[in-house]
């Protein structure tokens, strides 16, 4: 049974037949999605802390800006969606209300008032950027916003996503903010998961092949700017490769495979010391 949702957002729903009946490898296979897919490509160790052992993302500037320049964004398109008149006076009201209510579900320990003002300016900027430059006309169709997507395929958990927004024509559009501009050359690599499984699911859940999909990069450089990068409909091998990379994921999951991969992205893990006090550290529910 395959269902999808181009509706207003909606909450996501943990899928579970029973769950007293998941094993010691936690709630990591109640579904799974882009991010948990990415998280264990990258590290396996790294997927276990965040996902078996649910350690928490400790809050963090760069995470609080990506969240409210997320929300500012979701609400512009809504409205535009809906056909509801705005101002740019009103886009800034749901901007502040984003970052307060950010600072109260998700408290970040600001160095001094100063360095939350000045984030909080470089947030609106690239808000305003992307708006100034009208990546998308305000007066276009639009076919869904934080559209939530989900297809059961044989013999794994529910594959979910929450797609930005669904432009005419099934273009699919991610949204994300980044220190730096992204490399033309290797981001259809870098981003392959997650590109792949919304096409995935965009398939199965429309019945028809997306027309495209589009990541815009709203990028933190001393002068805001945006990069808009535009990925042809992926090929049939790219779906089915993402297929079999998750059923190997389920298998190293189920198989409690925890190896850690060592790279230079270890310096910016917030769970090195843990790693570092492997085996003694694989505690479920550790919060050091």
């Amino acid at each position: 049974m395959i269902s999808a949702v181009l509706d207003h957002p909606v909450a996501m729903e943990t899928v579970v037949d029973n769950p007293e009946s998941i094993p010691d490898y936690g709630r990591a296979l109640d579904y799974i999605s882009a991010s948990r897919l990415s998280c264990w490509q990258q590290c396996r160790r790294k997927h276990y802390f965040r996902y078996i052992a649910d350690i928490p993302s400790k809050p963090s500037p760069a995470m609080h800006l990506g969240k409210v320049v997320h929300a500012t964004l979701q609400q512009w398109n809504l409205w535009r969606w809906d056909q509801i008149q705005y101002t740019r006076s009103d886009l800034i009201r749901t901007f502040l209300g984003a970052w307060q209510k950010e600072k109260l579900d998700n408290p970040v320990k600001w160095k001094s008032d100063l360095e939350e003002v000045k984030l909080r300016n470089k947030a609106w900027s690239l808000v305003s950027t992307y708006l100034d430059e009208q990546v998308i006309d305000e007066d276009e169709d639009i076919a869904g916003v934080e559209v939530r997507l989900e297809a059961k395929l044989p013999d794994l958990p529910p594959v979910i996503g929450i797609v930005d927004l669904v432009r005419e024509g099934g273009r699919i559009v991610d949204f994300k903010t980044a220190a730096k501009s992204p490399s033309e050359g290797s981001i259809a690599h870098v981003h392959g998961t997650q590109l792949a499984i919304y096409a995935l699911l965009y398939r199965h859940c429309t019945g028809a092949r997306e027309g495209g999909l589009e990541l815009h990069h709203l990028v933190k450089t001393k002068e805001p700017k945006v990069c808009v990068s535009e990925i042809d409909p992926l090929g049939d091998r790219e779906i089915v490769n993402v297929i079999e990379l998750l059923h190997r994921y389920v298998n190293a999951v189920m198989a409690e495979d925890y190896t850690a991969s060592p790279s230079f992205m270890c310096a910016g893990c917030e769970h090195l010391e843990r790693c570092k006090q492997w085996p003694d550290s694989m505690v479920k529910g550790d919060t050091q």
